[in-house]
């Protein structure tokens, strides 16, 4: 009995160290995502915005720059955008679950010839090993304060790869941060930017979000633009500058869900260490108070037998 009082004792302090360790890492993580929500909140709207803009532009003038010429789908380079660090939830599991979905949805369409990976996020790196996905690059180290500067290395990496045919379609996958307790996975057709199959079968998979949705403006249909000075000029240079914005967003998107995940992560796991800790006292009390009613027992079967 002393023992188990003892083990009882051993148990319930370990369970306090481990109350603390997570009650400080919610409040670590509650900071970090304060401002990596506004971060991305921040910059959400001027990136839909410019999604649109393209859209448009993609769609009035298909030949005028090269990220709008619409090609065959036959080689594909997918951004996966991940976590640096574990004890997020399910914030990685749901991503890699489309992930798997998003490769067979392309091994399903008719030129398809190769897909390799650009992964940010060491999380994101380890699944596709696991996977046995080529990896042709890997970033990490973005999950704190992520700046545009950033963003610039893949930008460049996957510009140019399209620029010089290495690949047909260029794909974003990271988690949409819809809120501080809802992180859901998103995909997007970076380049090009005319419509295409592969644009069709991921809404498919995953369908628009409601951030998304929120982020766009309420502006009517555009039938032309006008130009100044020219419009191959203009569009030279605005076109890849707000294609980097979108993968800068999707950077700034995958820090505010890691941070969120994490803290609602912590969150659950110290309530749930103080009903262990309840769990634990009250089976404590109640094997103590068990062995002082047999101690007592004893004594007073004790004492019958010595007067008898």
């Amino acid at each position: 009995m002393a023992r188990s009082l003892r083990d009882l004792r051993q148990k319930i302090r370990g369970v306090k160290s481990t109350r603390q360790v997570t009650k400080a890492m919610e409040l670590v993580a509650a900071s970090k995502m304060r401002r990596a929500l506004q971060n991305s909140q921040m910059l959400r709207r001027y990136a839909w915005t410019a999604w649109n803009i393209l859209q448009r532009i993609a769609g009035i003038y298909p030949e005028s720059h090269p990220y709008l010429q619409k090609r065959p789908v036959n080689r594909i380079l997918c951004v996966l955008f991940s976590t640096d660090r574990g004890l997020a939830g399910s914030l990685n599991a749901q991503l890699f679950r489309t992930t798997l979905q998003y490769i067979e949805g392309v091994k399903t369409l008719p030129k398809f010839a190769q897909l390799d990976f650009v992964a940010v996020g060491k999380k994101g790196q380890q699944f596709l090993a696991r996977q046995g996905q080529n990896v042709v690059a890997a970033f990490n180290g973005f999950s704190n304060h992520p700046t545009f500067r950033d963003s610039y290395a893949i930008s460049r990496l996957v510009t140019d790869a399209f620029l010089k045919g290495d690949y047909d379609q260029v794909v974003l996958l990271y988690p949409d941060c819809i809120s501080a307790l809802q992180q859901l996975p998103t995909a997007k057709v970076l380049l090009p930017l005319s419509q295409s199959e592969l644009r069709s079968m991921l809404e498919s998979i995953v369908p628009q979000r409601t951030s998304q949705k929120l982020a766009e403006p309420d502006t009517k249909r555009v039938g032309e633009y006008l130009f100044e000075p020219s419009q191959k000029e203009v569009l030279k240079v605005i076109i890849p500058q707000l294609t980097e914005v979108q993968i800068y967003q999707a950077i700034l998107e995958t820090a505010a869900s890691e941070h969120s995940a994490r803290m609602v992560a912590m969150r659950n796991a110290t309530e749930n260490a103080s009903e262990i800790i309840d769990d634990l006292t009250l089976t404590y009390n109640q094997t103590r108070q068990a062995n002082i009613t047999a101690e007592l027992a004893e004594l007073s079967a004790s004492k019958a037998a010595l007067e008898a």
